[in-house]
């Protein structure tokens, strides 16, 4: 083995063309990663002892979660050069347009469908009754909070929610919301002093128990990732991909005993082996990526409620056969959810924001 094949075995440089549509699997990750939720909830919706997946054996926490905090490492990384090119304004309409209309989308059709096929309501009544308009508007304006509809999936074993997966939206939501003042204010170019504090925030995160103040155990885990993601991007062009490194940092996290430093580890060498995963797969694996439609996010959004359709129809009563049937379901919804409504909503960036849109394409 001569010396540059040895060097290219232990890895090589960040270069800016690893971001080229065609130079990574950022689509491919995305979808496993949103897919990898689904078999956790195959498991919570199914298993009335312990509702949790054999992950939790490896990982100390249910895969679900792991695969929420990578897609938040991901969107972190994706999104802050975007950030950094074209400022916030256009920032701030680019990730508008990436969820609201495919949200919006998906919350008529689940109101509407589920409640005319499933709802145990006469129709009005369901569609006046409070309930229904707190899941519509709280959902809608990214509040969060509310995932149930009146009448619909009530003997189930997570009775009456029809989408729990919409709890991390609003948080994703909050981090670009933070991301966006940073930048506004000019705290993401002196790079140094975010990490120090990001270090010292990681310090605190690992002391100071999880559940100290329920209301934040959440935006603490999706927050460290989504800025570890930032992080990686502002040092990228010191960022060395390693498959060895990689995957020696996520086995010793993987070994480390159960508790807050196990989670942490396993947060960060996760989010820095996706990140090797995403750019040093070999040639053939990013062009078979490369006309790979972006169904991730109406993967995620439409997984769970299609997991509790397949089980009102007794078809995905087991953890199994609930990701499989479920999984047949939710893709042409996905699938529809993208070509009709998220991919068009692209488009509207020109109106909305005509000088920046200019040569830009949305990273996700």
């Amino acid at each position: 083995m001569t010396a540059l094949s040895r060097l290219a075995f232990l890895g090589r440089p960040y270069a800016d063309a690893d971001l080229r549509h065609d130079a990574n699997i950022f689509t491919a990750l995305r979808w496993i990663l949103a897919s990898s939720v689904m078999f956790s909830h195959g498991w919570d919706l199914t298993q009335a002892t312990t509702g949790l997946d054999p992950s939790v054996n490896i990982l100390s926490f249910p895969v679900s979660r792991l695969a929420v905090m990578l897609f938040f490492t991901l969107s972190g990384f994706l999104v802050t050069g975007g950030l950094m090119r074209r400022g916030v304004k256009s920032f701030a309409i680019a990730r508008g347009l990436r969820l609201l209309p495919g949200l919006w989308a998906m919350l008529l059709v689940l109101t509407l469908g589920l409640g005319l096929t499933f709802g145990t309501f006469p129709f009005h009544d369901y569609l006046v009754n409070p309930e229904t308009r707190r899941f519509i508007w709280r959902n809608a304006l990214l509040l969060g909070g509310d995932y149930s509809l009146p009448g619909v999936f009530e003997t189930h074993r997570i009775a009456g929610v029809v989408n729990g997966s919409l709890w991390t939206i609003p948080q994703e939501v909050r981090c670009y919301i933070a991301l966006a003042l940073l930048g506004a204010i000019g705290l993401l170019v002196p790079r140094r002093l975010l990490s120090l504090a990001f270090a010292a925030l990681v310090v605190i995160h690992i002391l100071v128990p999880i559940d100290a103040v329920p209301v934040l155990t959440n935006p603490r885990r999706l927050a460290l990732s989504f800025f570890l993601g930032v992080l990686f991007y502002l040092w990228r062009e010191r960022l060395w991909l390693s498959w060895p490194l990689a995957l020696a940092a996520t086995i010793g996290a993987l070994l480390l005993p159960i508790g807050a430093v196990k989670v942490v580890a396993v947060q960060i060498a996760f989010g820095y082996l996706i990140l090797v995963a995403a750019f040093c797969v070999p040639a053939t694996a990013k062009a078979a990526c490369r006309h790979l439609p972006d169904y991730s996010y109406g993967i995620y959004i439409y997984a769970f409620p299609a997991q509790q359709v397949v089980i009102a129809l007794c078809i995905g009563l087991t953890p199994m056969a609930n990701i499989g049937m479920g999984f047949a379901l939710m893709l042409p919804a996905a699938a529809l959810s993208w070509h009709l409504i998220e991919k068009p909503a692209q488009g509207w960036r020109s109106r909305l924001d005509p000088v920046q849109a200019i040569g830009s394409k949305p990273a996700r």
